[in-house]
């Protein structure tokens, strides 16, 4: 079985509610899928995470991946994975868009594995063969504290036994709106805070500090990703546990990052860090370094969505599953509807590879000419 064709597609889609994240209003979402065509006529997807800009990347995969794999045996897929990683790493080009594009060539490939042999991808990967995953929603999006409870309860209606509530309005703010929602949900679920990267480390250590009685799973993203110094000082200057990872690639980033000694739960994305296969590699760093993970997921279409279960059904490690509960419209784009949690848990696809097919009528709308 050879690679015969690699085909780009990168999509945009309007949101007819945007959505604020933070300090980002999305009034669209973007992704770049990536088809992997084989001689026997298995097709592969994947997709590379991205916000805005998916031509971008789309000329990453075509330009300096796809030539390299051409005529080349699917199945080969570390060493594949070098050949991509070899073309640009003595270049400095070990994070970023060029990574994110391997990612979403390596899904596709894996894809390609669990087909040719009959199997989920999770259990192509040999992993832990977990058949349903528990999953926490994401998230209670900042609001007044009236709207931020009616969030809740609609979590609590589904059956979620965890969720994410994102701060970042101010350590006043911040602290009515955790207490409303703890006092809302009782002492059984679980709750986890995500500033997304809004606060320096002195402002976060004071808001930790007053947000550990409400008995918090983690403190995500408390400073940015880059601030590793500061990473380390509110992980020392206050009790809840430090999340991070998201924004982070590879596994040699991931390697600096536990160095710091300064995160206690990991969120590699799988679009982002290279793919399947360096992501079982992360995840047996973590696993060495005695650390959970609960895979990133965020703005994204479905396939990464799908992949992102496949790693977490299979990785050592793995605590929670972050199931976005927005919608918008890369969402629905295969011929069957997307996996999702029911009372908080995720039955996993067990159809030959991601068990899900692109349904090429839906994307055709959102292809960017």
């Amino acid at each position: 079985m050879k690679i015969k064709r690699i085909e780009t597609l990168p999509l945009t889609a309007k949101m007819e509610v945007p959505l604020k994240i933070a300090t980002t209003v999305f009034t669209s979402s973007s992704a770049l899928l990536v088809r992997v065509i084989t001689d026997e006529g298995l097709v592969g997807v994947g997709e590379a995470l991205v916000r805005t800009g998916p031509k971008a990347t789309k000329h990453i995969v075509d330009d300096l991946l796809a030539p390299r794999l051409l005529g080349k045996d699917p199945l080969d897929i570390a060493g594949l994975w070098w050949e991509m990683f070899s073309a640009m790493r003595t270049r400095g080009h070990t994070k970023g868009h060029f990574i994110e594009a391997i990612s979403a060539v390596d899904v596709a490939l894996w894809d390609i594995a669990g087909k040719a042999k009959g199997l989920p991808v999770y259990k192509a990967l040999h992993g832990f063969g977990r058949q349903t995953l528990p999953a926490y929603a994401s998230s209670i999006f900042m609001g007044s504290v009236r709207e931020m409870e009616a969030q809740t309860q609609r979590f609590l209606d589904l059956g979620y036994k965890a969720m994410k509530i994102k701060i970042g309005m101010g350590i006043d703010r911040d602290v009515e709106a955790v207490r409303s929602i703890r006092s809302l949900v009782g002492g059984e679920i679980k709750l986890m805070v995500d500033a997304n990267s809004v606060y320096d480390a002195a402002t976060a250590v004071r808001l930790g500090r007053k947000l550990e009685k409400y008995d918090l799973e983690w403190f995500e993203e408390p400073v940015p990703p880059y601030d590793l110094q500061g990473y380390r000082k509110v992980k020392y200057g206050q009790a809840i546990p430090i999340a991070g990872g998201e924004g982070e690639f590879a596994l040699y980033g991931f390697r600096d990052l536990l160095d710091t000694g300064a995160i206690d739960i990991l969120q590699p994305d799988l679009g982002r860090v290279g793919g399947f296969t360096e992501a079982m590699r992360i995840s047996a760093l973590l696993q060495a370094h005695n650390l959970l993970f609960t895979p990133h997921t965020g703005m994204c279409s479905g396939v990464n969505i799908v992949a992102a279960m496949h790693f977490a059904a299979a990785a050592p490690q793995f605590y929670m599953f972050e199931f976005m509960e927005i919608e918008h419209p890369l969402l629905e784009i295969f011929t069957t509807p997307l996996p999702r949690p029911s009372v908080g848990e995720i039955n996993m696809p067990d159809l030959p590879g991601l068990g899900v097919e692109l349904d090429m009528s839906k994307i055709e709308r959102y292809v960017e000419r």
